[in-house]
C-alpha cells in the first residue's frame, strides 16, 4: 500500500491578506509557524520513509517544524513549487476579480484548465507535481510532501483519476492542511483520497 500525504505549508502574510502568491517567495508569518507546531503534534505517530518538499521558503519552513525531531530522507523539488501566478503574482484576489473578472471567475470555480494569466494552468502545476511524487513513490510507502494549495489540489485529482468535471469536489487545503491519498499499486489514476484537513 502506498501512502501519500499531501501537505500544505503554514499561513503568510500574503493569505492573511488575501493575495495570490504564486511562486514568489513569501515567508510564513507567526501563525503558520503556530499552525505547522500544532500540525507536527498531529502528525507525530505517523512514520514517514521519506519527504519531499516545495523550495518555496514557506513550505521548506513548515517541513523543518514537521520533522523536526525525526530522521528523514528528504528531497527539495523544484517541480513541487506552487502554480505559477503570472500577472496575477503579489496581487489582492479583490483587484484580481476586478481586473480579470472571467479569468478569475474560471480559476475560482474551480476549472482544472483556467489558471491565472500570464501562469500555469492547475492542470500544468498538477502534473509537474504528480510526476515528482510518482518518482518518490517508487522508493517509499509512506510519503510526505510538503507543498502548495493549488498545485496539491490539482495533484490529488490527477492522481485519483476522476473526470475534471469533478474536480471542484477535491476540497481546498487550508494551511497546514493535508489531503491523505492511498493506492495498492501506486500508479496515476488508482489512488483514493481517504481523508482531507487532517
Amino acid at each position: 500500500m502506498k501512502t501519500l500525504v499531501l501537505f500544505r505549508h503554514g499561513e503568510t502574510e500574503w493569505n492573511a491578506q488575501g493575495r495570490y502568491q504564486g511562486q514568489q517567495d513569501t515567508p510564513m508569518n507567526d501563525a503558520g509557524r503556530d499552525q505547522a507546531r500544532e500540525a507536527a503534534r498531529r502528525w507525530g505517530h505517523t512514520e514517514f520513509d521519506a519527504a519531499l518538499v516545495s523550495p518555496l521558503g514557506r513550505a521548506v519552513e513548515t517541513a523543518q517544524i514537521l520533522w523536526r525531531d525525526r530522521q528523514l530522507d528528504v528531497v527539495v523539488h523544484e517541480d513541487l513549487k506552487e502554480t505559477h501566478g503570472g500577472q496575477w503574482e503579489g496581487m489582492l484576489y479583490t483587484e484580481i476579480a476586478e481586473r480579470w473578472p472571467d479569468e478569475h471567475a474560471a480559476f475560482r470555480l474551480p476549472d482544472i484548465d483556467a489558471g491565472p494569466v500570464g501562469g500555469e494552468t492547475p492542470r500544468e502545476s498538477g502534473t509537474r507535481t504528480v510526476n515528482a511524487v510518482l518518482g518518490a513513490l517508487e522508493t517509499a510507502d509512506v510519503l510526505l510532501v510538503v507543498s502548495h494549495g493549488n498545485s496539491l489540489r490539482a495533484a490529488a485529482h490527477l492522481l485519483t483519476g476522476h473526470d475534471d468535471e469533478d474536480y471542484a469536489s477535491v476540497p481546498r487545503l487550508s494551511n497546514c492542511r493535508a489531503h491523505v491519498l492511498q493506492s495498492y499499486s501506486g500508479k496515476i489514476g488508482t489512488f483514493t483520497l481517504t481523508q482531507t484537513s487532517v
